[in-house]
């Protein structure tokens, strides 16, 4: 039997939503599953790139280049022969003098100065110029003062190397490019390069002093 209530309205009706409510609680979902969905599926942002430490290089050692070893100066005066003005004398004969005679080189009385320098062809001998500026050469082995000229003969030709081992006082002299020969004083006072004679004399003929000017 059916029981009608007041207004005729079913009871069933009652426990019904209301569409508005229904409608919202639809939206809801939506917002919800769209939300979860977003936060599901959305790709992870990558992560910031580490940026790798830079590798620390090694120091640069900075060195300089070592110095070239410093040459030995070259001595002003050879051992035995110093540089300056000196008269020069037969080492036997005081009062005789190595001089220029015109062109040629001679040995006389009167005195002359010539300043001794450093070897024109080689620093560790020495050259002989008079007051003149003019140097002792050999030329065509005899000795004789010429105008210095720039060639490398004339140079070798002014150069004289004094030998070792001689006495106190004394020095002999080599030719630069004639080493076998030796600065001679002959008989008659005129000056060449000569060979050596076995022989005290030459000895003697060859052998040279070298005196003050305030000496004479």
């Amino acid at each position: 039997m059916t029981i009608y209530g007041p207004g005729g309205v079913d009871v069933r009706d009652r426990r019904r939503l209301h569409p508005g409510v229904l409608a919202l609680v639809a939206v809801a979902g939506v917002i919800v599953v769209a939300a979860l969905g977003y936060f599901v599926f959305r790709s992870p942002a990558d992560p910031a790139p580490q940026v790798p430490a830079a590798a620390s290089l090694p120091a640069v050692q900075v060195t300089s280049s070592p110095a070239p070893p410093s040459e030995s100066p070259s001595p002003t005066a050879p051992a035995g022969i110093t540089t300056g003005t000196w008269l020069v004398t037969p080492a036997d004969d005081k009062d005789s003098y190595l001089v220029a005679d015109d062109e040629y080189a001679a040995m006389s009385d009167e005195a002359a100065p010539l300043t001794v320098v450093a070897g024109l062809a080689d620093d560790s001998c020495v050259s002989f110029r008079d007051e003149d500026g003019d140097y002792l050469r050999h030329f065509d082995y005899r000795l004789r003062f010429d105008a210095q000229d720039d060639s490398d003969l004339f140079r070798k030709d002014a150069t004289f190397c004094p030998e070792d081992d001689q006495p106190a006082g004394t020095v002999r002299l080599r030719s630069k490019n004639y080493p076998d020969y030796f600065l001679h004083r002959r008989d008659d006072d005129s000056l060449y390069i000569d060979k050596p004679e076995d022989s005290d004399d030459f000895v003697e003929e060859s052998s040279f002093s070298l005196r003050s000017p305030t000496d004479s």
